[in-house]
């Protein structure tokens, strides 16, 4: 009997022991998944985005006619820092998740000026992360510049202050941890971009007078892979090269990288981005194989180097295909009402083509310019313009194309064309602007932006050029820039 007492109180004792373990974080709910749900409330297109910080991936959520939603994540996906972004309103909900978490999101779309309320047993993690992001933005170049660099920085101490005694609340020591190490990257990001607001505001020819500031550069480490990961250390070379007068070219950028850093692991990311980059780019065939075989010297990753390899194939093959006078692959598309519309049906001496979506910010921010070009050239009968939604979601689509006007029509890409831009011409970046002659041909498949003020120049070349009488564009193209 004593001896069963004894097992009770042993059983007891580690039931108590567990428990403040868990409550205290010593142990995660590894055993459990994870759970994100809400209700959204007045919102059109019913579409949200999920976004995970630390893989990149986006996962599209469709909201039922109540504006509910759950969905779940495996142990394998987490921990890590998710954004829930509402494209319609533009807001953004930080989300830390990790095993056992449980969090419920609620919003009212026409109450776009209040932040969403976030519920569950991770809701002190998720503010600690908004904290973060919502204070170490980049601030306004004009406004860095005016103080002085000391002030400047007890600026920005003040907020890595601030947001370290939050941490206080945390008994979860690894998030502590993880935090930590990502606020100091964040704020010595913040501090360097002192340097950024002087050169742009002050002189690009001259450079920071402050010894405070040069004593807190030259203790940067560069071989810190936290400081690769906040983009404090493309900060460092870029302007370095810069004041240098080096192009800041992807092959320049992977020779400073391999003459500064020896830290593997930030050599491997590093040039993993600039690599990215350049396919991103997409630079002549022969400038992008020689980036690629300094990229293989510097990478010994062989998960980065398959998946690396795979992306410059693809983007080889698409630049072949791209090629200035080949002809454009027929697409077909959808009007507002649904009815099938090919590519090759739009008529015009010039067509310019905008590849968007309504979920993509940059897409929406260039919309307005693009309405300014439009309006610019309404009178003209020789060029078109057209957008181009990869949209699934029609409402969506519908929900933030502007109307269709003359010279400027509206449509969503089919399944079939979607793949078609992603696998054959490996259109995986948006915005992307395309400019085709009259006979579907590619003058330029990575065409200016319509904030870029080049783009009124490269068409007007090409409106009034011999060339587009006999509809040959290809002719001046090498003169335009």
């Amino acid at each position: 009997m004593k001896k069963f007492k004894l097992s009770i109180f042993w059983l007891v004792c580690l039931v108590i022991c567990i428990v403040v373990a868990v409550i205290y974080g010593w142990i995660d709910y590894r055993f459990k998944d994870v759970q994100v749900s809400g209700v959204i409330k007045n919102l059109e297109d019913g579409q949200l985005l999920l976004y995970g910080e630390h893989d990149g991936k986006v996962d599209t959520i469709q909201l039922d006619k109540e504006g509910s939603f759950v969905c779940h994540f495996s142990e394998k996906e987490i921990p890590g820092v998710y954004v829930l972004c509402i494209p319609q309103t533009s807001t953004t909900v930080f989300l830390y998740l990790r095993a056992g978490a449980r969090v419920r999101v609620s919003y009212d779309a026409l109450q776009s000026d209040l932040t969403p309320v976030i519920t569950g047993n991770v809701t002190v993690e998720s503010e600690i992360i908004r904290k973060i992001n919502e204070e170490f933005l980049e601030m306004e170049l004009e406004q860095v510049a005016q103080k002085t660099f000391s002030e400047y920085s007890r600026e920005i101490y003040d907020r890595y202050d601030g947001v370290v005694k939050l941490l206080d609340k945390v008994k979860n020591r690894k998030f502590v941890a993880m935090v930590l190490k990502e606020l100091k990257a964040r704020r010595d990001y913040c501090l360097y971009y002192y340097r950024v607001a002087y050169k742009l505001c002050i002189s690009l020819e001259s450079d920071v007078q402050e010894e405070a500031f040069w004593e807190f550069a030259r203790n940067l480490d560069l071989n810190n892979i936290e400081n690769a990961k906040s983009d404090l250390l493309s900060l460092v070379i870029a302007w370095d090269m810069q004041t240098a007068k080096i192009e800041r070219s992807a092959i320049n950028c992977l020779c400073e990288l391999k003459r500064r850093v020896s830290n593997q692991e930030v050599l491997n990311y590093m040039s993993e981005q600039y690599m990215v980059s350049a396919l991103c780019n997409e630079t002549s065939s022969d400038e992008l194989t020689m980036v690629y075989d300094f990229f293989v010297q510097l990478c010994d990753d062989c998960d980065i180097l398959c998946k690396v390899e795979k992306e410059y194939e693809a983007v080889k093959r698409a630049l072949t295909r791209f090629a200035p006078g080949k002809e454009m692959i027929d697409l077909e598309m959808f009007d507002r009402d649904g009815n099938s519309v090919r590519l090759a049906d739009v008529k015009g001496d010039l067509v310019y083509v905008d590849i968007w979506a309504s979920w993509c910010g940059s897409c929406c921010y260039e919309m307005a310019f693009l309405e300014k070009l439009v309006e610019r050239y309404k009178d003209s009968l020789h060029l078109e313009v057209v957008s181009l939604s990869i949209d699934k979601n029609e409402k969506a689509w519908l929900a933030r194309a502007p109307e269709d006007r003359p010279g400027w029509k509206q449509y969503q890409a089919t399944e079939l064309s979607q793949r078609i831009l992603e696998e054959e011409y490996h259109i995986t970046a948006i915005p992307r602007f395309m400019l085709l002659d009259r006979n579907g041909k590619i003058i330029d498949a990575h065409a200016p932006r319509p904030s870029d003020d080049i783009i009124h120049q490269l068409i007007h070349r090409f409106l009034t050029s011999r060339a587009m009488v006999q509809g040959n564009f290809s002719l001046v193209l090498d003169n335009t820039y």
